[in-house]
């Protein structure tokens, strides 16, 4: 029995490339489930690598499975600037005050002035959470629970109507551009 254990292991070990493209169950890439801001992220349509990335957003932030402008404050090429919390070139700050003025606040470890820091800077009714620096709809499926026609949490923290055919009635598809049932 320990044997075949051994074998089983040492077979698994030789296919790590295919290991490594299967999400595990926490990951934010993973697919199923409840969804979510980050839990639909990766899902079709999702980046994987730097190399699938184009026009203004040409790095893979693979935790979210979405091209971005930046990872790093060095992929922002204008003076001023450094990588928010989503990815984007947004104005540089050391404190809250250097933001104040434009009505934003400072995200210190990411020293980007962002629309929000955390739930209680987010008034709008609609969008009531901070996802990643700006005011949302959903971090996650139960956020949406109360809206009747759009129950799911889409990658980009809005409530959609689905985010695949098991959302939608029978013999209908899910639109995964619009996240409507058709």
């Amino acid at each position: 029995m320990r044997w075949l254990v051994f074998a089983t292991f040492l077979a698994a070990c030789g296919s790590d490339q295919e290991l490594a493209l299967l999400p595990a169950s926490g990951d934010a890439g993973a697919t199923g489930g409840s969804g979510g801001a980050t839990g639909s992220g990766g899902a079709p349509g999702g980046c994987t690598s730097s190399a699938q990335c184009s026009g203004d957003k040409l790095f893979c932030n693979v935790a979210l499975g979405r091209c971005v402008a930046c990872l790093v404050p060095e992929n922002c090429k204008e003076s001023g600037k450094a990588c928010d919390p989503g990815g984007e070139c947004r104005e540089a700050c050391a404190s809250e005050a250097e933001c104040t003025p434009l009505g934003k606040h400072c995200d210190l470890p990411t020293g980007t002035c962002v629309e929000c820091g955390n739930d209680a800077h987010c008034s709008s009714g609609d969008e009531p959470l901070c996802v990643l620096g700006k005011c949302r709809q959903c971090k996650g499926d139960p956020d949406c629970a109360s809206r009747a026609d759009k129950q799911f949490c889409s990658q980009e923290s809005e409530c959609v109507e689905c985010l695949s055919d098991g959302h939608c009635e029978s013999g209908q598809t899910c639109d995964l551009a619009e996240h409507h049932c058709e």
